[in-house]
């Protein structure tokens, strides 16, 4: 079974790496996919992004299983093509969940073979915005993130 973990992943923290940490026990391969939000203005250069998420995949010894890719297309889209019919979410909360069942119902009505399988992230209160406010401020983050940005 393939599934897809996506999102903006601006950065991508801990937190996210607990999320695909269940996913590579659950499935056969994943795709973590950095995907465009119009909403959202990239902090990162998403190759760099692309770069420091493939270090820590292989620091975990997930090269063979994971695959990381940068698209602005829609997420479903992309599993259509990639004979992925699961879509990786990670949950931190209730405000989480409103916003992640939204998508949920959309990606289904543009397939209903997609589905959805909601990962809670393991410390979850820190968001990537709280951890790039941290390091604009020069604070050190590396407790928070499984690369370094150097």
């Amino acid at each position: 079974m393939k599934a897809i973990y996506a999102g903006s992943f601006d950065m991508f923290t801990n937190g996210h790496m607990s999320v695909l940490d269940q996913a590579v026990d659950l499935f056969d391969k994943v795709y973590v996919v950095i995907a465009s939000n119009s909403n959202k203005q990239r902090r990162f250069d998403a190759g760099f992004m692309k770069e420091k998420i493939n270090e820590a995949i292989a620091a975990k010894g997930y090269s063979d299983k994971v695959e990381v890719l940068a698209s602005g297309r829609l997420v479903v889209r992309i599993a259509e093509e990639l004979g992925c019919t699961y879509l990786i979410r990670g949950l931190r909360n209730a405000t989480d969940y409103a916003y992640e069942e939204n998508m949920a119902l959309i990606n289904t009505a543009l397939n209903e073979n997609i589905r959805t399988i909601y990962l809670r992230a393991i410390d979850a209160s820190i968001s990537s915005s709280m951890v790039y406010e941290l390091y604009t401020h020069g604070e050190d983050i590396s407790a928070y993130l499984p690369y370094s940005l150097e």
